[in-house]
């Protein structure tokens, strides 16, 4: 049983606050509230229920073979599930346009560990630009910039290749079309985006819309880059 006590000032939908808080996907818990495995103040939530400041929110525990997985997300595709894993759901997005590496699981807690910047987890990108890109983007992007959508932080490292029309970019922030803005700001064109590696997993030796299920090693491998605790991984 996982119980929460809400200390946001704001009332909110209770599937919202779930999902901030690392829980799962609005999906999942959605599908939660609907079985009835979420109280807040000992009583059944239903869908539309709120939370406001004070309210004690309680998540029976389901017991399930908990599942990590990685994924191949081709171009054109809308992330989403992923028919092969049922009751898995992408931590994290990738946009339509852009291919690569998702991380796929029914494990919420891998959800803040991963996707929280405040624990700065590596993802790197290959990205091949129509204009020829020179030292200056290295600069700008190693101290950060702000666009008309969002100030970014610095990349945490940026390197040029491919006499200049290809880049290799490792984000620790992960906003919202973060590479596509910056560049944009930039006036350089995204020909592709490729995600090539999530913390210690890389793309390579997945075939495209195709996943691989994490081995018992990889699985300690992912929790170690989350600092989640071994002992509380549950079958």
């Amino acid at each position: 049983m996982i119980e929460i006590k809400v200390t946001e000032e704001t009332p909110r939908r209770i599937n919202a606050y779930l999902r901030d808080a690392g829980i799962g996907s609005r999906r999942a818990i959605d599908s939660n509230i609907k079985e009835g495995y979420v109280s807040i103040n000992g009583k059944t939530a239903t869908l539309g229920s709120k939370v406001s400041k004070g309210d004690t929110v309680t998540l029976k525990t389901i017991k399930r073979d908990l599942v990590y997985a990685l994924y191949h997300k081709p171009r054109g595709e809308v992330t989403g599930a992923v028919g092969e894993l049922p009751g898995c759901q992408p931590v994290g997005r990738l946009d339509k346009e852009s291919e690569g590496l998702l991380l796929y699981s029914n494990d919420y807690r891998v959800v803040d560990a991963l996707l929280n910047p405040k624990f700065g987890r590596e993802k790197e990108y290959e990205v091949v630009i129509r204009e020829k890109a020179t030292p200056r983007v290295v600069t700008i992007l190693k101290r950060g910039i702000t666009t008309q959508e969002a100030t970014y932080s610095p990349v945490k490292t940026i390197s040029i290749y491919n006499e200049g029309y290809s880049l290799r970019i490792v984000l620790t922030e992960g906003k919202k079309h973060e590479i596509r803005r910056m560049l944009n700001a930039l006036n350089l064109t995204i020909v592709s985006l490729k995600r090539v590696r999530i913390m210690s997993f890389v793309l390579r030796g997945i075939a495209t819309k195709k996943h691989h299920i994490l081995t018992p090693s990889q699985v300690a491998t992912l929790f170690k880059d989350l600092s989640i605790p071994t002992d509380t991984h549950q079958k």
